[in-house]
């Protein structure tokens, strides 16, 4: 970009539900308020929160009342979009046209693709994709006919640091607390280590932390914790972005499941579409043993930096060829985190000026 403040616009209509397409734009937000004038179509009291949950600050982005995006009001929200040299929407699967010199449609899962109608192919034309994985961009071409532009998120590597001496044996798995779409299989992950805990990972202890968005869900939390009582299991719900940190770096194992059990090539939205929480992880020397589907496959490169598996035997082998063997465990955990350092802040922040340039 010139030296020319930019004025750019932003707006997810999913900002109270704090997760990983959450992180991604408010990342996107903070990192462009650095040299250009950021508008966030979101009220101001989110501020606070986004610092307490991800550490983000958003201290140089102005906060502009979503409303204009709540309402049927079409004037005003062209009026608003077109002062806007650029405009970054994380879409619900709805499409509108915008009148900003530039626009970018972030799409995070097969999910929030917007249907190709008639009327939705001449709006498209306006707007340049953004996805998170190769995953993502095969499954967008295949049904927008709409080649996009891969932008994987960014983990705070420099926040996760970790000595290989202060680990412990823990296992752990993180991700938002519901049953339905999108499943981060906790209750599969808490059956394996239950029906393994006095055999097989002996001395070794299951945490699971996630984010609880949804009251509907508070239910599917406390089944995990009645299942899990008097076995070395720990449940953290809402852990601030500190305490995850923590986590991160005592853990010496890390399990991803979301997609088994499912049909992904019918409904590839149950795959997990990139994988942040593994990549944090791996920034904290936590060595990943996750499921070999959807943008994990991406993140992961068999025995180099940790380990992929399809099956719950798979699983179960391949977790106790490390707590088994010290030493590979010890190796791997550096070469994970050197995986991480791909996606660093620094390298997101490059990709995403030279997608604006571009």
């Amino acid at each position: 970009m010139d030296n020319i403040k930019k004025k750019i616009g932003i707006y997810s209509p999913y900002l109270n539900i704090f997760g990983g397409g959450e992180r991604y734009i408010l990342s996107i937000a903070e990192l462009l308020a650095k040299d250009n004038y950021v508008y966030l179509f979101e009220e101001y009291k989110l501020k606070q929160k986004v610092r307490d949950y991800f550490d983000i600050s958003l201290d140089k982005v102005n906060f502009v009342s979503n409303g204009l995006f709540l309402t049927k009001n079409i004037i005003n929200k062209y009026i608003s979009l077109k002062k806007m040299d650029y405009f970054f929407y994380m879409t619900d699967g709805s499409l509108f046209f915008s009148p900003a010199k530039k626009n970018y449609l972030i799409i995070q899962s097969p999910s929030h693709i917007p249907p190709l109608t008639k009327l939705n192919r001449i709006k498209l034309v306006n707007w340049d994709c953004i996805c998170y994985s190769q995953f993502m961009k095969d499954i967008i071409l295949k049904k927008l006919k709409k080649k996009a532009i891969i932008l994987p998120p960014p983990v705070a590597t420099n926040k996760f640091i970790s000595k290989l001496s202060k680990k412990k044996n823990i296992i752990l798995t993180v991700g938002r607390f519901f049953r339905h779409l999108h499943d981060k299989k906790q209750q599969f992950l808490l059956d394996v280590f239950i029906d393994n805990h006095k055999t097989l990972f002996k001395n070794w202890k299951l945490v699971i932390a996630g984010g609880l968005t949804e009251n509907k869900e508070s239910s599917y939390v406390e089944d995990l914790k009645i299942k899990s009582k008097g076995c070395p299991v720990s449940i953290l719900v809402n852990p601030k972005f500190e305490d995850l940190v923590s986590i991160y770096s005592e853990s010496k194992i890390y399990w991803h499941a979301t997609g088994y059990g499912e049909d992904i090539d019918r409904y590839p939205e149950r795959a997990e579409h990139f994988g942040i929480t593994t990549l944090e992880a791996m920034s904290g020397e936590c060595v990943p043993v996750v499921i070999s589907m959807g943008g994990q496959k991406e993140l992961v490169t068999e025995g180099i930096n940790g380990y992929l598996w399809s099956t719950k035997n798979d699983l179960v082998s391949k977790t106790s060829l490390l707590i088994n063997n010290p030493e590979l465990l010890k190796d791997l955990s550096p070469l994970a985190r050197k995986r991480a350092l791909d996606f660093s802040y620094d390298v997101f922040y490059g990709k995403l000026k030279k997608i604006i340039e571009n």
